[in-house]
């Protein structure tokens, strides 16, 4: 069975709140996204995550306006 946009049947996407020091000025900004431990581990060095993950489930239902 196919990928369907990136997940597979059955599987969770813990998508995570976060905060980062900005490169430019030292300080801590919380980030206006939620992405995975990966995503956030490659992208910046000095994190922390501030919340409880958001769980995301593929195979449900998808959003149909002209239902």
């Amino acid at each position: 069975m196919l990928p369907l946009y990136g997940f597979r049947f059955g599987a969770a996407l813990f998508l995570y709140p976060f905060r980062f020091v900005d490169p430019v000025t030292g300080r801590w900004v919380r980030a206006r996204y939620r992405a995975e431990r990966g995503e956030i581990a490659a992208r910046y060095t000095t994190w922390e995550i501030v919340g409880e993950p958001e769980v995301r489930r593929a195979g449900g239902a998808a959003f149909n306006p002209w239902r």
